[in-house]
């Protein structure tokens, strides 16, 4: 499997756990422990808080904050979800995401494609605020937690 495709497996599998448990089968733990190091590894390499990170999620705000900005560039690249030209790929989840989910992001790429900033960062943090303002439901409970 190429890194591409793990990386999409990786964010897939990390959304499929949000999905409550009636819905889904058992994700591996070791593919938990797995998704954790990344993000652990995007907070250390950017120096994002992991108390405002929580703290976003906790309360629903994306923070215009430079490090946060880093850590969603970093995460999205982790998951093989921006290329390195900075265009978002989250259609690639319709790969490996479950059917019910797909609509949902096809209309999201549909609407935003990658909102273009000076730098990775700011394409990352503006892309992720236009999929908010799309459908902000599905990105809170599906799919930002595993952001944060």
């Amino acid at each position: 499997m190429g890194p591409w495709h793990l990386g999409i497996l990786l964010a897939a599998l990390i959304i499929y756990d949000l999905v409550p448990a009636n819905q889904g089968q058992d994700i591996n733990p070791m593919i938990i422990r797995q998704v954790k190091k990344l993000r652990t590894r995007c907070l250390n390499q950017t120096g994002a808080s992991v108390e405002i990170m929580d703290h976003s999620v906790k309360n629903r705000m994306l923070p215009n904050d430079p490090l946060v900005k880093c850590f969603l560039h970093c995460m999205f690249d982790m998951f093989g979800l921006i290329d390195s030209q900075n265009i978002m790929h989250l259609e690639a989840l319709v790969e490996v995401l479950p059917e019910e989910l797909h609509n949902t992001i096809i209309e999201l790429v549909g609407a935003c494609g990658t909102k273009k900033g000076k730098d990775g960062c700011e394409t990352a943090y503006e892309t992720v605020k236009c999929y908010i303002d799309v459908n902000g439901k599905f990105i809170w409970k599906q799919m930002v937690s595993l952001l944060g």
